[in-house]
């Protein structure tokens, strides 16, 4: 049966931190990517490829794909890794009938129509929404940037910042 090990909310989905620390610390198998734009982008899965560890299989799928393949068992015998960019994901998943349990907060760049949560996430309103449904979900929802550092539990941070 496959198994969820992590989720994580990262708008650079695979980079230097997932490819050397993180998949490290989560012992994952599959990372599967959930991104509408780079499972409809060669050019954006062949980079995702490239960066993904070695040893470790990948799937860049887009949110129906995810929920369909998930819901299904597809990758049953995996220690999945799911990496999205946005907690908007994550609630589709969840419309389409597939829920995860724990969601660690990783970099969502500052930007002019965003408002600052902490050093290295920055939501828009409609993040900040689907961050509290899916806390109202009771999904566990923490902060944590890289493995050696504390998780701090999210949703004080943002509501602290929404005040």
């Amino acid at each position: 049966m496959q198994t969820i090990v992590a989720v994580r909310i990262d708008e650079r989905l695979i980079h230097g931190q997932v490819a050397t620390m993180w998949a490290g610390a989560w012992r994952c198998t599959r990372i599967i990517v959930i991104d509408d734009k780079s499972a409809s982008d060669d050019v954006l899965k062949a980079v995702l490829k490239i960066s993904c560890p070695n040893g470790i299989r990948l799937s860049v799928l887009t949110v129906d794909q995810a929920a369909t393949n998930l819901k299904n068992n597809k990758y049953d015998t995996d220690r999945i890794t799911i990496v999205c960019k946005n907690p908007r994901v994550l609630w589709e998943l969840h419309e389409k009938g597939f829920d995860v349990e724990n969601i660690t907060v990783g970099n969502m760049s500052k930007a002019s129509d965003k408002i600052a949560v902490c050093k290295s996430v920055a939501v828009l309103p409609e993040d900040a929404e689907a961050f509290h449904k899916l806390d109202e979900l009771g999904v566990k929802l923490e902060y944590q940037l890289v493995p050696s550092e504390a998780a701090t539990d999210f949703m004080p941070m943002l509501n602290a910042a929404l005040k």
